[in-house]
Formats: structure tokens, sequence, C-alpha cells
């Protein structure tokens, strides 16, 4: 066997070079040996196997095989890979499933086909492989990607996406921005037992492109949390999906009938009937655990189901809770833990003896009234839980979500003390079982860049460390501007290996997705970094948050304004010479830039007004309304249209 140097960096090769360099090709598929199953970032050599060819002049004699009983996942890894194939080499290859095609050698193998059990024999676990991670392995002139059989199989699909960016240099940027190397001839590599694992098995971006385009957060590498992803009753629901206030009573208890739960049960409720009383007793916790396995029987291949609070913070305050968390809960987070613990132990009975096998996880906030974490700190300065009741049952994760953060700093910053000493305290009873839910929008300027630029990479690090398994990264439920792709690319490749750089990402997005205007968008993006440093360091430190204030001529005076301009105007000209030689180039470039420049044009309208003429904000207005309706843009906040702006 003949080994090449083909040097490859394990999940994604990326290299850092200035925007007046190109960017090396480097590969990208990751892991490195059988005994790591975590992203590193160490470089290794892929050889390649003598005398074999994946294509050779343009044509291909490899096979995608799936076994017959294929899932989505697999379904789509093999798509993806021939079409990908396909378009690198002008050439397709065949797909076939396992019960129609002889082919034993020069196969691709996806899944755990029986291929898989005759040549590779593994039985792959959760000890080395977690959810959305998979193993790739050469035998012979046969390439196979699998994962173990309890997952979803995503991570044949990523692992797909990993061979691919090893055969023809395979990089999703954008929807509309795909680079692929054009070639005639792609080796076959020689994959000696790699497994690949993310740095969180969940990722999702919760933007309103990503809701829209389910095809591109696969590319991601994301999850969108509905039920075609295995998600049920993401967000909040525990009074409005599981123990409806208004809802007829199931409780069977005698003069129920006729009733609705908070006419027989008003005690199940908070005083302010938003949300549950978990102190209500064993009663409650069978008429919650009986809506779960309502939820089993209606959604019979769901994995995560979701008890969200209510989007409030009216908690109970009764006698009855407030002794409980002297006795063993702590705070409202700790009695809602104890409360699902015994709901938890409910539902599995059933399902144990009605769907054995079948494995779900139950996931609560950690959220406004919940948020801290049910502990104490001895006088040695142990945390430990305040009661045996408030460790979380295995199957039970916490999604935690401090709507507090400020994100121009990091977690572990004095300023955002609480948040990090609450997440310090759930790690210590529940390592493993967290979810981390982060925000990428300011909900009262959604048209001015919220500034995490300088902190997203670092806190991503701090939440892997105190054992965090799944980010969530929320934008607007509107389509926004504000580097949405740029921060969709970057932040999706962080979910999935932490050992990249933010600053070599943003550079190498740019560079594909601006092209010849990328220096100029990097210099504006860097305005806004170097304004937003000096506002939240010397003008309003706590203005970093989701609700923050950064619509001020404190942070955006005409100069600053004006600098951002001479940088789009410089992009725009940079992209002139395609209007002749190539108009379609010409117009996406030009729609991307203009898309960030609708944040000067904002401040310019409603800032900054005095600076300039009656003729000029006429015209800044027309070109504003004209971008934003073809970008669908429809509120300038939180609930808020963009009103006078667009008449």
């Amino acid at each position: 066997m003949k080994k090449k140097n083909i040097i490859r960096v394990i999940a994604s090769a990326l290299c850092s070079a200035l925007f007046i360099s190109s960017f090396a090709a480097c590969g990208n598929v990751g892991g490195s040996s059988e005994q790591e199953n975590e992203n590193n970032s160490s470089t290794q050599e892929l050889a390649v196997v003598e005398g074999e060819y994946l294509y050779r002049n343009g044509v291909s004699g490899y096979t995608i095989v799936l076994r017959d009983e294929a899932n989505f996942y697999e379904e789509l890894a093999a798509s993806e890979l021939a079409q990908n194939l396909a378009n690198a080499t002008g050439s397709s290859i065949a797909v076939a499933k396992e019960s129609t095609t002889k082919a034993k050698t020069r196969v691709i193998s996806l899944g755990h086909t029986d291929l898989w059990d005759s040549q590779v024999g593994k039985a792959l676990s959760s000890s080395d492989i977690i959810d959305s991670g998979y193993y790739i392995e050469t035998v012979g002139n046969n390439v196979f990607i699998s994962c173990p059989d309890y997952t979803s199989s995503s991570g044949v699909l990523y692992g797909v996406y990993d061979f691919l960016k090893d055969a023809i240099d395979y990089e999703f940027y954008a929807a509309d921005e795909i680079h692929i190397e054009k070639k005639k001839n792609i080796p076959l590599y020689d994959y000696t037992g790699y497994i690949v694992n993310p740095a969180f098995q969940i990722r999702s971006l919760v933007h309103a492109e990503m809701r829209d385009d389910s095809l591109s957060n696969m590319r991601y590498r994301m999850i969108y949390p509905t039920e075609s992803y295995g998600f049920v009753n993401w967000g909040h629901g525990q009074t409005s999906k599981y123990v409806k206030r208004t809802a007829p009573c199931t409780c069977g208890e005698p003069g129920c009938e006729g009733k609705t739960y908070y006419q027989h049960h008003p005690d199940w409720f908070s005083t302010e009937n938003s949300q549950l009383c978990y102190t209500g007793g064993e009663v409650l916790e069978r008429v919650t655990a009986e809506r779960f396995i309502d939820y089993f029987k209606q959604f019979p291949d769901a994995t995560y189901f979701m008890f969200g609070q209510e989007d409030v913070i009216g908690h109970c305050d009764c006698d009855r809770c407030k002794q409980a968390m002297v006795d063993y809960g702590a705070n409202q987070g700790g009695l809602q833990v104890a409360f699902m613990n015994n709901v938890i132990e409910i539902a599995n009975d059933w399902l144990e003896k009605n769907q054995p096998g079948r494995k779900v996880f139950y996931v609560v906030y950690a959220y406004y009234g919940t948020r801290m974490a049910p502990v104490v700190k001895t006088e040695s300065g142990e945390i430990k839980p305040y009661s045996d009741r408030v460790v979380p049952h295995d199957d039970l994760l916490v999604f935690y979500t401090p709507i507090e953060t400020n994100y121009a700093y990091q977690l572990e910053s004095g300023i955002n003390a609480d948040i990090y000493n609450d997440l310090y305290g759930w790690g210590k009873i529940a390592d493993g079982q967290i979810l981390m839910y982060l925000y990428d929008i300011n909900f009262h300027a959604y048209l001015i860049n919220f500034h995490n630029f300088n902190t997203v990479q670092g806190m991503y690090e701090e939440c892997k460390e105190l054992g965090v398994i799944s980010i969530t990264s929320q934008s607007a439920s509107t389509y926004v501007t504000g580097f949405r792709e740029m921060r969709s690319y970057v932040e999706s490749w962080l979910m999935w290996d932490l050992n990249l750089s933010y600053t070599d990402l943003v550079q190498k997005f740019m560079k594909a997705y601006y092209k010849d205007a990328a220096e100029y968008m990097y210099e504006f993006y860097e305005i806004m970094r170097d304004r937003y440093t000096y506002y939240h360091t010397l003008v309003n430190p706590g203005a970093g948050g989701i609700y923050g204030d950064v619509q001020t001529v404190n942070l955006w005076s005409q100069a600053v304004v004006a600098q951002m301009d001479e940088q789009f105007d410089a992009a725009l000209a940079s992209i002139e010479k395609y209007k002749t030689s190539d108009p379609a180039l010409h117009e996406k470039l030009e729609s991307r830039i203009m898309k960030e420049r609708l944040m000067p044009l904002y401040l310019k309208l409603t800032l900054l007004t005095s600076y300039y003429s009656a003729e000029e904000l006429a015209e800044f207005k027309a070109t504003f309304k004209y971008y934003v309706n073809y970008f669908r843009l429809s509120d300038v906040m939180e609930g808020h249209p963009l009103g006078d702006l667009v008449k």
C-alpha cells in the first residue's frame, strides 16, 4: 500500500490566510485512531490505496450501497455523496440497496449494512461514538461509514460530508455558495478506523433561515428541534401542552367528571395560574406521566420530550412549595427536578412494559425562576446537591437558559458570575446532561449586528468544560440581517469542532462568500468589533445582553458610519468588473454586500438624520426599502414592524 502525504485536520481543515492570499486546499475528515473519540486539531497523514481510484479519467467503478431499510439520513447521505461527486467529475456514480446489487467490492457502504457485518464486523457503541458521531474505515477497496444502531444515523450523513471534503474539497458556506473542486481523478483513501465525535452531540441554530431551509440546516450539521428531528414539544408547554388548566380533568379521582384541571385541582397551579406547582402530589405526577405516554404513542420514533415551563416568571409560592424548598428542594429548580424524577419513573415503567428497548430523554428548562442549581457549598468548598431528590434522573436533561447573559464578556467573567456559577452547580449534579441555550440577536435591535463575535468560541469552550452536551443558538423568528450566513457557517463549525478558530472561520467564509469584496467586508466587521469593544469597555459594560442599549450615537457616531460607508463603497467597486464579464455573479455579490449595508443605512435613517440633506435621506430610504423587501425583512425589533421606514 503506497502512502501519499495528504495532510488532514480532524473535522475540518481550515487554513488561516490573509485575504490577499488564496486559501490552501486541505482535507477535513475528522478523527484519529479508534482509541480517540474526541475531535482534535492534530494533523495526520491520510494515505491512499495504491492503484485504486474512486474516479479514474472521470469514470467511477464504485457503487454507493445502502441497507434495504435505510432511514432518512442514510438516504440523504447517499444522495449528497452521489450528487456532489457527479458535480465535481461530470460523471454519475451508482447508488443501490443491498438486495438489488451483487457488488461486494468497490463499494461505499453507508450505515449498518450486511457488508459492514461481514467485512468490518465491529459493534459500535455509545462508549465510543455519541449521537451525530461516526466511524469510517477502508477495508480492501471498500469504504464503510456507519454509526451505532441506537443513533439517528445523522453521523452517516456527516461522515459523507467529511469524505467529500477529502475527495473534492467540498465546503458548504451557504445555500447559494457551495465549493467543490472539479477533477477527473479521485484516489481511494485509506481510512484506518477513524472515530469522529462532534464537540456537542446536539447542535441547533434556531434562526428563521434554518427553520425555512431544512436542507441547509442539515448541511450545516444542525438539528432543528421539531418532531421531524425527534424533538417533541420543544419550548414552553407545562401548562399549555401537558396539564392545561382549562382542559377536562383526567385524574380519575372522585368528583373530577365535567370539571377542568383547575376547577378540580386549583392547587396544581401557581398562584398566578401560569406555572405548575411542583409539589402538587402523586396524582399530578401520574397525570403528567400519562400525558408523556400519550406523546410516546403519538411520536413513536421521537427521542426527546420537553416539559418546558411557561415563558413567565410566576412560579408557585404556596406554603407547600416553600416548605419543600426547605426540606429537600432548595429552590424552584430543585422542586422541578424532584417532580420530574417521579414522573420519569412512572413513564419509564410504561415504556419498559409496552415499548421495550425504546430510549427517550426528558427535558426541562433551567430558566426564569428555575435557573439556580439546587446545590450547597460545604465548609470545605465542595459543591453538593441540596438533597438526593434534586439529582436529575439519568434520563432527565436540563436545558440551561440564562437569558440575562452579557455576550460582550465570557461566562467566567465577573459580569456573568451568577450565570457561570449556576451552570457550574448544575454541572456538579448533572454532568453530561446539560443543554445550553444561547442567543445570537439583540431583540431590541434586529438591524444592528449583535456583538458576540469575541465571545462565541470562549463560551462554547466553557460550556464543554462544564459538562454541556448541546448548544442552541437562537436568533430572531423573522428574517434579519447582521452577517446571518457567516454566523451560521462559523457557529455550526465551532459546535462541531472547538479546535477550530473563530477568526479563521470568519476569514475563510468571507473569502468564499464575498470573493473580491472580502477584505472590505472584513474591515467593516472589524470596525464594528472595535467600536463595540470601546463601548462595552468604557461607556456601557452592561449593554451586551439581548436587550442591551446599542441603538445610540454614543456607539454609532456619524464618523463611524462614514468609515463603514467607505468599506461598502470599496466592496462594490471591487466587483464592478463582473457587471459585463459575469452579470449573474455581480448581482449575487452586490446583493450580499447590500444586505449588510442595511445596518449603516438604518443608522442614518434613525440616529443620524441631522447629518444628511432631505435628498440624501430620500435616497437612503429608497435603497433601504428596496433591499428590505428583497430580503423579506419585516421587523425592526421583536414584535415591531419596520413601519415608517418602509412607507
